[in-house]
């Protein structure tokens, strides 16, 4: 009896001794750091303008390019969203636009996408709509086309900017003959979609 007793306390002692033990081996690490982040994302749109010349892409179209078209008031823009809204005179009309986008911020940068295009297009009247988008890099002499297909980013430099052709059209059909609608003014909202260039 005294034995099995004798085992009993050694065990209490034994498990005791583990617990202490554990004890002063889980003490809490406690680290204290700062950590800065000097990073700031700014890529915004600062301007909308009709466009005659695309170097590298297009001719000079300066007796066409707004030929039938005209601006309603003025486009307006936030963030990397683009609002205008064009008056189209006949079939065949057609308007360049420049959206030109800077990154005011020290990340770099690459277009991702392009939406909106074919939310306006589905608007009324259908007979208008715009049929690229072409991309002049900064930095570059590349150009990619959006198209409403698929889209080649290229890198908008730390304070550089990219100016995005867009082309808006009243449709003709093959024959060259249209249906004129009622409406023939159209509003176009456009996002440019950029994201951190890894």
């Amino acid at each position: 009896m005294k034995k099995k007793n004798w085992i009993v306390v050694a065990l209490c002692v034994a498990i005791v001794g583990m617990g202490i033990g554990f004890a002063a081996l889980a003490q809490n690490l406690e680290i204290n750091a700062t950590a800065n982040i000097t990073g700031e994302w700014d890529v915004r749109v600062v301007n909308v303008s009709a466009t005659t010349y695309i170097p590298g892409v297009l001719w000079d179209h300066t007796d066409d390019s707004w030929k039938g078209t005209t601006f309603v008031g003025t486009p307006t823009f936030d963030g990397t969203s683009a609002t205008f809204e064009i008056d189209f005179e006949y079939p065949g009309a057609v308007a360049y636009l420049a959206v030109t986008v800077v990154n005011f911020g020290n990340i770099p940068a690459i277009l991702n996408s392009v939406t909106g295009v074919t939310a306006a297009n589905n608007v009324a009247p259908s007979e208008i709509e715009i049929s690229y988008i072409t991309l002049h890099a900064s930095g570059t002499t590349s150009y990619a086309n959006v198209d409403r297909i698929g889209f080649h980013p290229y890198e908008l430099c730390l304070g550089c900017g990219d100016n995005i052709i867009v082309r808006a059209e009243w449709v003709a059909n093959t024959y060259g003959e249209s249906i004129i609608p009622d409406e023939k003014t159209k509003t176009f909202t456009l996002n440019f979609n950029y994201v951190q260039n890894t």
